[in-house]
């Protein structure tokens, strides 16, 4: 799952670079409201009945025979109504045509989402995430390429659009093709109307953690839009997809973590708490150093990952960067809710989030613009964090460790003033140099305990391992304890 998502998020980042190179500012910030319109009305494309399924199957694999076909049902009715009220949406609000046309094109992936999201849910449940990771790697790889092509010959933002169109079913036919091959079809088809209510009412939990999901992560971009220009929009997005890129090495814990719990938390509900607190810990330990060294250096990245023209971008990236940390925390928990089935504990927090981060953007950005966009999107997932914080002490109790927290986070200031000392040296050696001295600060401070640092030497000692010629591979395992 590591593998795969480092893979999937470093592709997506570097594409994600060359369409704000190639697109430019304004076109964008036209093509980032497109992605943001239509995500926040995807939900109801869903209404959480997948995430639902997908955790029935995983706390009990026999349930995908029983829900699959309901669920792909509903989902394709749910697909015509998101359409429909999608791009009705636009044309009310007012957007150009140009966007308009787009969001009606990209609406069609709700379609194919129909069909392609319950059969990932049933590999997923099974515990076969490497088969998904892969697929998934695949089919982001279609994309890139024919959006490298797509871009390369000027075919605008409607054409870079319509692209989404060639991975998804290629997804659909492998997924299938696993499914045939590990033995998890589903039964013959068998619609139980009867059921479909039900199944939405246990679903709207779920809907409801989606929905403010999406208004905390697209809410901003379109009252940026609103309050300023296409350009402005674009300035803020490529700072805000940098950050999503650093969460790679957070991401395949965050997904596959709870999944397997959902299973644990069925048979020993107390195997849950100490992973909780690992989890935690490794988040703390990589998002503190992201964090710092990225506001250290923010104006040097965006020079050199997006150019000159949008140097405007550097002061929102050094903002963003904070949720880097934050974000990793609220993502894990909220998908730890599901395994432990306190998804309604996550759905107040999330209303709370949401209506925080919608009300403060519509009072504060109309005076600071993209500052204000900023500072809201950290401001709402720490207080999402401490939201979380609060529920997880009352579920598991105390056992987080803060001194060796305050430890991590000495490091992280300490290598922070290694960073600033070296700001003359060329940005790659910096970044390698500032992450040399963190990793001897963890290991003087003692911030990782002996078991902690076992387990980190173990696990690069064992992927080193891989590069080595196999008589030494050999000699270092037998002198491992």
């Amino acid at each position: 799952m590591m593998g795969g998502q480092v893979a999937l998020r470093l592709s997506t980042f570097l594409f994600n670079v060359l369409v704000v190179r190639q697109l430019g500012d304004e076109s964008f910030g036209q093509y980032s409201v497109v992605l943001a319109w239509t995500g926040l009305f995807s939900v109801l494309g869903d209404l959480g009945i997948t995430q639902y399924f997908m955790r029935e199957v995983a706390r009990d694999p026999e349930r995908s025979e029983e829900l699959f076909w309901d669920v792909a049902a509903l989902r394709f009715i749910f697909a015509i109504v998101a359409s429909v009220t999608t791009i009705a949406g636009a044309v009310i609000w007012g957007y150009p045509t140009e966007i308009v046309i787009g969001v009606a094109l990209f609406t069609g992936t709700y379609f194919l989402q129909a069909i392609l999201a319950p059969l990932t849910s049933i590999l997923a449940g099974n515990q076969r995430l490497d088969i998904v990771s892969v697929i998934t790697v695949i089919g982001q790889i279609v994309f890139i390429v024919a959006g490298t092509v797509v871009l390369f010959a000027d075919g605008g933002l409607i054409a870079l659009i319509a692209v989404s169109f060639v991975n998804i079913p290629l997804m659909i036919g492998m997924t299938l093709w696993a499914m045939r091959r590990y033995n998890m079809r589903p039964s013959k088809m068998k619609l139980r109307v009867h059921s479909w209510w039900a199944l939405t009412k246990w679903g709207l939990p779920f809907a409801l953690i989606q929905l403010t999901l999406t208004f905390n992560f697209r809410f901003d971009t379109l009252a940026l839009e609103y309050f300023q220009s296409f350009e402005v929009v674009g300035w803020y997005n490529a700072a805000y997809n940098f950050t999503r890129a650093l969460l790679t090495f957070s991401s395949a814990i965050i997904v596959a973590l709870p999944l397997t719990m959902a299973r644990e938390h069925a048979r020993n509900p107390e195997a849950v708490r100490p992973w909780y607190y690992r989890s935690v810990k490794f988040m703390a330990f990589v998002g503190l150093p992201l964090a710092i060294g990225g506001m250290l250096l923010s104006d040097q990245i965006v020079n050199a990952v997006y150019g000159e023209a949008y140097s405007p971008s550097a002061v929102a990236l050094a903002i963003l960067i904070w949720d880097a940390p934050l974000l990793m925390y609220t993502a894990l928990s909220g998908n730890l809710t599901t395994a432990i089935k306190r998804e309604h504990g996550a759905m107040r927090i999330y209303l709370a989030v949401a209506l925080f981060n919608v009300v403060m953007n519509l009072l504060l950005q109309p005076l600071f613009g993209i500052i204000a966009a900023a500072l809201i999107t950290v401001a709402s997932d720490a207080v999402g964090a401490l939201l979380f914080y609060t529920l997880f002490r009352r579920e598991f109790g105390p056992g987080l460790s803060f001194h060796h927290f305050s430890r991590l986070g000495l490091s992280a200031a300490v290598m922070g003033v290694g960073i600033m000392s070296m700001r003359g040296l060329p940005l790659v050696a910096n970044v390698a140099l500032g992450g040399i001295l963190y990793l001897v600060l963890v290991v003087v401070t003692r911030a990782l305990t002996a078991d902690e640092q076992r387990m980190l030497i173990g696990l690069i000692q064992r992927k080193l391992g891989r590069f080595l010629p196999a008589r030494l591979r050999a000699k270092e395992t037998a002198s491992m304890p």
